[in-house]
Order: structure tokens, then sequence, then C-alpha cells
């Protein structure tokens, strides 16, 4: 069985990523509209009628802004946590079917299985996932404020690696932002820095590894040249030129990898 990511855009205008076999999936967040997520799809070639079920991270609108009618026209329930979903639902954002999960618990979306880990965000109950199927992982974490020991834990060892490379720091420091905002992305519960990003994967990087996205590239206190550029010393450092790096845009779709 085939084993595919494609990751439909990332950023702060809207994040989904699919995580699926040649007949099934299972979407990671839907942060685009409907129309636009169907759209997506169709470039990539991908029918939305392969997707099983819809998987949220947390609760803010880049990640679920198409959740509910996406869910519900496709008639695919909506994994979350109870706190996520409470959150969703008072906000008429979430779909009728919904499945709620306990963060460290694993469970089954066939053929794959999930494991959901928290991370360091500022929103009700933020998550991660490990996706596997048989012995081939996907992990996953697109929105951190630092990689703290259990992030760690989880993310090492994958056969292959979505994380957050959100923005460099002189950048952000140098920005036209408020002040409020910028101690907000800087801080332990904010988003991830490049140079952060960069010094997680000496200890993420194993054997196993063989391919790394990064994800949720400011668009303006980054830049996916200086991305690409930071990822491709870091892997010459370790020695892991071998490596797959995908730096994934906001406005397309990534290229379709298959992992097995």
């Amino acid at each position: 069985m085939r084993f595919g990511i494609t990751v439909l855009g990332s950023g702060s205008r809207g994040n989904a990523i699919l995580i699926h076999t040649e007949d099934e999936g299972v979407l990671v967040d839907a942060g685009f509209s409907r129309k636009e997520l169907i759209a997506r799809l169709a470039v990539c070639g991908l029918d939305p009628k392969k997707i099983k079920a819809l998987l949220i991270s947390h609760e803010h609108g880049d990640h679920v802004n198409g959740a509910r009618l996406f869910s519900d026209d496709f008639e695919i329930p909506t994994y979350l946590t109870a706190g996520t979903g409470l959150f969703l639902d008072n906000l008429g954002k979430l779909g009728k079917k919904r499945v709620f999960f306990e963060t460290g618990s694993i469970f089954e979306v066939k053929p794959f299985s999930v494991r959901p880990f928290s991370v360091p965000h500022d929103a009700e109950d933020p998550v991660g996932f490990v996706i596997s199927l048989d012995s081939t992982r996907v992990g996953i974490a697109t929105d951190l404020g630092h990689m703290n020991s259990l992030c760690m834990q989880r993310l090492r060892d994958c056969d292959a690696l979505i994380l957050e490379c959100n923005h460099d720091v002189e950048m952000q420091n140098r920005s036209d932002r408020s002040i409020k905002l910028r101690k907000r992305v800087l801080g332990k519960r904010g988003h991830l820095s490049n140079d952060d990003a960069m010094k997680a994967l000496d200890f993420l990087v194993t054997e196993k590894t063989r391919f790394i996205f990064l994800v949720h590239v400011s668009s303006d206190c980054n830049e996916y040249s200086l991305v690409q550029e930071v990822g491709n010393r870091k892997l010459a450092d370790i020695g892991r030129q071998d490596i797959r790096l995908t730096v994934v845009s906001q406005d397309k779709p990534s290229e379709t990898i298959w992992i097995l």
C-alpha cells in the first residue's frame, strides 16, 4: 500500500495537509474555504471523496475556516479534542459528525493509526499528530512556540517530518508588527523560529528520516528562500543531504510525495 503526503498549503492564511494512500486519506486541518480546498485537491488530481476523516489540531481560523462546510458536505467525521470541539461548536464552526479524542491516546482512522500529542501554543487544547501506516510514520507539528521534551519525543524517528519554520527572529524584531503581536509570536506558546526548528533537527532526525516538510512560513517575517537555505545548511551539517527537503508555500499545494 502506498503512503502519500500532499500539503495543500500552509501559512497564516490557511493550512491543510492530506495524508493518504491511493484510495483513502485523512485531512489534517481545513484552514481554507470549502471551495478552495476542493480546488487545491483538484490541482493535485485528488478526489475529495477519498477523504475519510478530518483531524483538527486547534481552533485558530487558519486551521478551521473550511472545516464545518467541508465536513458536512462530504459527510466525514471531524476528530478533535473536547476542548477544541466545545470552542468551535459555540461559534457554529463544527460539522455535524464529530469524534472527540483524548490527547495522548492512539485511535484508528483506517488504514491509519493516529497518535495526538499536546503542543505549546496559545489555543484551547492544541495538538500535533503522529500518523502511522504499519511501521511508516509521519510527524506533524505546525504551530508551537517551542520544542518541549514531549514534542521532541513524539516527533523523533519519523519517516517524514512536517515541522513549523515560521519566522526569522531578526526579521520579526525589525517588523512593523505591534509589540503585542511580536511578543506573542516569539513567546513559548507562539510560533517556532527558523533557528529553533533547525536546532530541533539535531535530535529529531534519525536514520529512519527521509523527508522533511517545513511549513507555516511567515509572509512578512520570513522568506521561502531563507528557509530553504537554512534547511539545506542544517542537512549538510548533520550529513543528511539525502533527505528530501520541501519548503511549503501558502499559495499553492506541494507536490505529492510518496514515502512508501
